[in-house]
């Protein structure tokens, strides 16, 4: 090692491009390499500045935890990149999409919660496919107990309550909901179907 290089002066961390950097990383997928960059970046070059200048970066470090399939970190670096107050629905159903795909039903009952009432007819089909059948049953009856008269979505939500119904082999309540469709539309021929099996299940009873 030469005398000088004891007087080599250090590169000045702002001139370095952490951006470039932490890229590169990515692309070569060192997930953990590239966040160690990112970090870097916002802890310099945005020091003491708001969030909305560096929230970009926080993108990039958030797809990251996704790829490295760090579920805990995306569901809490999603409430900070997209917060309720600021956002609505649509961002909480796509993390939620992402927390299904690593198969992180604790976390995607948590998304739910955050997603609030414009999300509960997905959140009963999530709770139908996961076999939660009384859950989806209790918050489909509350969302029956709010929705008024003339919503579109409402023979939607008679069918589901219908198929639920029958599960739990309540054949009558089943029957009352496909009524209901079948008063709005004659034709539809699922519910007439799904009528006859009820009225031969009541017969039988």
């Amino acid at each position: 090692m030469g005398i000088f290089s004891f007087f080599k002066k250090e590169e000045d961390p702002e001139n370095i491009d952490y951006m470039s950097i932490a890229q590169n990383f990515e692309n070569k997928g060192d997930f953990s390499s590239a966040i160690a960059e990112y970090e870097k970046l916002i802890s310099i070059m945005y020091k003491n500045k708001p969030e909305s200048m560096f929230r970009h970066i926080r993108k990039k470090i958030l797809n990251c935890y996704i790829n490295l399939g760090d579920y805990d970190k995306v569901f809490e670096l999603w409430n900070t990149q997209y917060n309720t107050a600021y956002y609505g629905a649509k961002e909480i159903y796509d993390l939620i999409k992402i927390l299904e795909q690593g198969q992180r039903i604790d976390l995607v009952m948590k998304a739910y919660d955050l997603g609030g009432k414009k999300l509960w007819p997905n959140k009963i089909e999530f709770l139908i496919k996961n076999k939660k059948i009384p859950e989806a049953n209790s918050l489909l009856n509350e969302l029956l107990s709010t929705a008024r008269e003339g919503d579109p979505a409402l023979p939607n939500l008679w069918m589901t309550k219908a198929k639920l119904s029958m599960s739990l082999l309540k054949w009558e309540e089943a029957n009352r909901f496909l009524n209901k469709i079948l008063e709005k539309n004659q034709h539809n021929s699922e519910a007439r179907k799904l009528k006859e099996f009820c009225l031969k299940q009541i017969k039988n009873e």
